[in-house]
């Protein structure tokens, strides 16, 4: 039993490092800090606690990464992370995503003391636009309003008023007196 579940686990992890190595992206290195990605060139800016290493940006380099101006990997739990940085002042993405706010990021979203390099993209794509024939349009109704609700109008509605009655003037009454109040149903017991 133990020896066909050992077999089964086996082939399993055969298949998934198929897929990696399917997958993978091909680095070059030109020198200790100069190399190709998929074509692409980069230069290793900073290698913190030597956290780069080619296997594993292989196995986790995407395609996406390439319209980043900078990519910093960092390692926590034995993973490799990678997230994309734009040059400082540029008008794409948040301020948030700007090289600059890099030891933000360090300190918020990773490992106290992780291991973490920098890349800087010398070939930077542009993502390609998507036509506004194939974006999708909302299909629910929330969505669709929401969408109507921003655009301006074109027309500006007037809306009739309505004519406001003079309220009558009632005097106030002069003495205030309290009739008489009607029996308790209940007792109220003193302690003595």
């Amino acid at each position: 039993m133990n020896s066909e579940k050992k077999v089964r686990r086996e082939a399993q992890l055969a298949r998934k490092a198929e897929t990696i190595k399917a997958f993978a992206s091909e680095i070059r290195m030109q020198s200790e800090t100069e190399m190709t990605i998929d074509g692409h060139p980069y230069v290793l800016l900073l290698n913190y606690r030597q956290g780069f290493q080619i296997e594993k940006l292989q196995e986790r380099f995407s395609q996406i990464l390439t319209k980043y101006d900078y990519i910093v990997g960092d390692w926590g739990y034995d993973q490799l992370r990678l997230h994309g940085f734009y040059e400082v002042g540029s008008k794409k993405g948040s301020p948030s995503q700007n090289i600059d706010r890099l030891e933000d990021y360090l300190y918020e979203y990773c490992n106290f003391g992780c291991a973490y390099f920098v890349l800087r993209n010398l070939d930077v794509q542009k993502p390609e636009p998507i036509p506004a024939s194939a974006k999708k349009k909302p299909a629910n109704r929330k969505a669709r309003e929401r969408r109507y609700k921003d655009k301006a109008y074109l027309e500006e509605r007037v809306y009739p008023l309505k004519k406001k009655r003079p309220r009558k003037f009632k005097p106030a009454r002069a003495n205030n007196v309290k009739k008489p109040g009607k029996k308790r149903h209940f007792t109220i017991r003193q302690k003595g």
